[in-house]
């Protein structure tokens, strides 16, 4: 008659089989991080791809500027799916995660941010679409303020709703220079969505060069005059401009034309023709 395995020879095969999980399931579990990482990188390319496509259908930001979306923004336009997970947590990437395409040299590179907290189902949450472009220019101006152009916020009804705030970063000001992102927040039954809005306000206008009439004296007299008396010039970013002149009198008694550049902070640059008449 066969006998059974002995106590110690069961504690054996039990310490073995411990033996060799110790060493497995270190390796599976690598196996299994390994595996997620590779799909977690195949969703962040996934999104980087989606903002190309974003950009093919909308301006492009100029060389050293960044537009920001949100996720949400690309699920409003159906870049992207609805239910896109995360295959590190096995929970939704937050729609309000940021998204970002940045001008490097014209170099066009395209960002997603681990950031963000709202992990909802996109279609319990309400709609938020911008009216105008996600990337707006406003001219500098030294008077007036921003005027926004809004956006259309809906619940899952597809009704429109006002319950839509905004905040700055920084705050914007027209009579600045510089790269503005607005937030827009849209709520519902306790539920928010997000959608981002950049605004660069630039100057591409060139100065204003103001003088009172033509000149008219004497060849010597010339020699010492001032030229830029009574010459202005003034620009809508409020700075200080340079103006410069070129001239080429001689002698000869007749009518010259002087001319004046001005330029200003931004490269924008403007010319003014004026006649003198050297008398004698």
């Amino acid at each position: 008659m066969k006998k059974g395995f002995t106590l110690a020879e069961l504690l054996g095969v039990i310490v073995l089989l411990g033996a060799i999980l110790l060493i497995v399931l270190p390796v599976v579990d690598k196996t299994i991080k390994e595996s997620k990482e590779d799909l977690y990188q195949d969703q962040i390319d996934g999104l980087k791809l989606s903002l190309q496509l974003w950009v093919s259908n909308h301006q492009k930001p100029d060389v050293g500027e960044t537009v920001t979306l949100s996720l949400s923004q690309l699920k409003e336009e159906g870049l992207v799916e609805l239910d896109l997970t995360n295959p590190k947590t096995d929970e939704l990437f937050p729609n309000d995660m940021q998204l970002k395409i940045v001008n490097n040299d014209g170099i066009l590179e395209y960002q997603v941010l681990e950031s963000g907290s709202n992990i909802n189902d996109y279609k319990i949450l309400p709609s938020i679409s911008l009216n105008g472009d996600t990337l707006e220019y406003v001219e500098i101006s030294q008077s007036g303020s921003y005027v926004d152009k809004g956006v259309v916020a809906k619940d899952p009804n597809n009704n429109v709703i006002s319950t839509v705030t905004t905040s700055d970063s920084p705050a914007i000001n027209i009579a600045k220079k510089g790269v503005y992102l607005r937030k827009y927040t849209a709520t519902f039954d306790g539920y928010y969505n997000d959608a981002y809005r950049t605004i660069v306000v630039r100057d591409t206008l060139g100065p204003t060069i103001s003088f009172s009439g033509n000149l008219s004296m004497t060849y010597s007299q010339s020699l010492s005059y001032n030229f830029l008396t009574g010459v202005t010039a003034t620009d809508n970013s409020g700075e200080a401009v340079s103006i410069k002149v070129e001239k080429n009198i001689t002698s000869i008694k007749g009518e010259y034309t002087i001319k004046y550049i001005a330029t200003d902070s931004s490269g924008n640059q403007t010319t003014k023709l004026r006649e003198v008449k050297i008398t004698g």
